[in-house]
């Protein structure tokens, strides 16, 4: 597609144009769903937040920057949806993963106020593991960061079932009065 076209259609879309914005989402949505799929490895989530992306495109358009790349700003706010994805499953045995691929990083680099954010999460997140006791350290460390069940946990660490649910409990509410909040911090407790 011609640059004068794609201005155009860019123009069309700032000016409320739902033909033009039908026209771009057609040009960007597979790019932008293997992006998102590459960091959330979830179809569900990728489309979700593919839909969000592009609503929200729809929901702006009149303050599109003409003189920016409209590429970019559609990766910016899609990155930003998959940060806030992040952040609530952070539980994930593959956050860090996520967080450290290459694709990540090169889609974050410019975005200086979204690594502050994380880096901020993180520290908290630091800090407050520096409240909990050796053993809830290691089971919370086991269960949110890696992934692992009550059951595997207590076969790994030789602790019961019952005693690894009420470390993990300990755990959670001293992350809870620390503010480290996550959408499924409980996600786990019951898992066996």
């Amino acid at each position: 597609m011609s640059e004068n076209i794609h201005i155009k259609l860019i123009k069309g879309l700032k000016q409320g144009s739902y033909e033009d914005f039908n026209i771009l989402y057609s040009i960007y949505a597979d790019m932008l769903y293997g992006f998102i799929l590459n960091l959330t490895k979830s179809p569900i989530e990728a489309q979700d937040i593919l839909q969000d992306t592009f609503m929200r495109i729809w929901q702006t358009h009149e303050r599109i920057n003409l003189e920016l790349s409209f590429k970019t700003y559609l990766y910016t706010i899609a990155r930003n949806l998959i940060i806030d994805s992040l952040r609530r499953q952070v539980d994930n045995v593959a956050f860090d993963e996520y967080v450290c691929s290459e694709a990540f990083q090169k889609h974050s680099e410019n975005n200086v106020e979204m690594n502050i954010s994380f880096d901020e999460f993180q520290e908290k997140l630091s800090k407050a593991k520096e409240k909990l006791t050796q053993r809830q350290k290691e089971i919370f460390e086991l269960s949110r960061e890696k992934g692992y069940y009550i059951l595997s946990i207590a076969q790994k660490l030789q602790l019961s079932e019952k005693t690894v649910k009420n470390q993990l409990t300990l755990a959670l509410k001293v992350m809870r009065s620390e503010h480290v909040s996550y959408k499924h911090l409980r996600a786990h407790e019951t898992k066996a």
